[in-house]
C-alpha cells in the first residue's frame, strides 16, 4: 500500500483517482447516480485508460479504451471471464450506446455495479498485445509502476457497493452527465401546472 501511495503520488492523474475513491468511501452506501462523487470519479477514470493509447498510424479508426476492453475474452479462455464476457456482450448489443465512447462508459458502470472492473484490468495485464497500445512513456497503463498502483486502487473500487441505473444510458455517447429522469422533468411539471392551475 506505501508503494501505491509512493507511485499515485508522482503521478496526479492517479492522485486525484485516489481522492476520488475516498470521497466515494466515505459517501452513503450504496454509491447511486445521484451522488455528486461518481461523475468526477468517472471522468477521472476514463482520462487515464485513454492516456497513451497509441493511434494506428494506417487506419479510419480511431482507439479508445472500449476498443481493448471488447477484445478480452478473445485473448483470454478462463473461467472467471463469463461474468466478464456477458457484460462486454451486453453493451456491444446495447442500442441505446452508438459510440465507442459511450459502449466505454456503459461497459465501465456496468463493472461498476458487477464488481468486475479491477478484473478487466487483471485481464489487461495478462494480455501483452493489447496493453502494448499504450506508449509506456506517457501512458498510465503502459508504465508497469503506475499500472501496479491504478490495479491496486481498482480493486479497492471493487469494495465500494454501486447501485447505478444501468439502463439509463442514451446520455453516454455525449457525456458522464446524467439527465434528470422522473416526473421532475420541467416538461411534466409544466402540464400538470397547467392541468391543474
Amino acid at each position: 500500500k506505501g508503494r501505491e501511495r509512493s507511485m499515485s503520488g508522482k503521478e496526479p492523474l492517479l492522485r486525484s483517482l485516489r481522492e476520488c475513491i475516498h470521497r466515494l468511501q466515505e459517501g452513503p452506501s450504496p454509491c447511486t447516480d445521484t451522488s455528486p462523487h461518481l461523475q468526477p470519479f468517472c471522468e477521472t477514470l476514463e482520462i487515464i485508460l485513454r492516456k497513451g493509447i497509441k493511434q494506428p498510424v494506417l487506419g479510419f479508426k480511431k482507439r479508445d479504451y472500449w476498443h481493448w476492453i471488447e477484445k478480452l475474452p478473445h485473448q483470454v479462455t478462463h473461467h472467471s471471464m463469463t461474468l466478464l464476457s456477458i457484460m462486454i456482450e451486453k453493451t456491444n448489443s446495447c442500442e441505446k450506446v452508438l459510440t465507442p465512447h459511450g459502449r466505454g462508459r456503459h461497459f465501465l458502470r456496468q463493472a461498476l455495479s458487477g464488481k468486475l472492473l479491477a478484473v478487466a484490468i487483471q485481464q489487461l495485464v495478462r494480455a501483452p498485445r493489447l496493453l502494448e497500445w499504450y506508449d509506456p512513456v506517457i501512458s498510465i497503463l503502459g508504465n508497469e509502476d503506475l499500472l501496479e498502483a491504478f490495479l491496486s486502487m481498482m480493486l479497492v473500487v471493487t469494495e465500494i457497493n454501486f447501485s447505478l441505473d444501468l439502463q439509463n444510458s442514451s446520455f453516454l455517447d455525449e457525456s458522464w452527465q446524467l439527465p434528470v429522469r422522473g416526473f421532475s422533468s420541467p416538461l411534466v411539471l409544466c402540464v400538470i401546472y397547467y392541468i391543474f392551475p
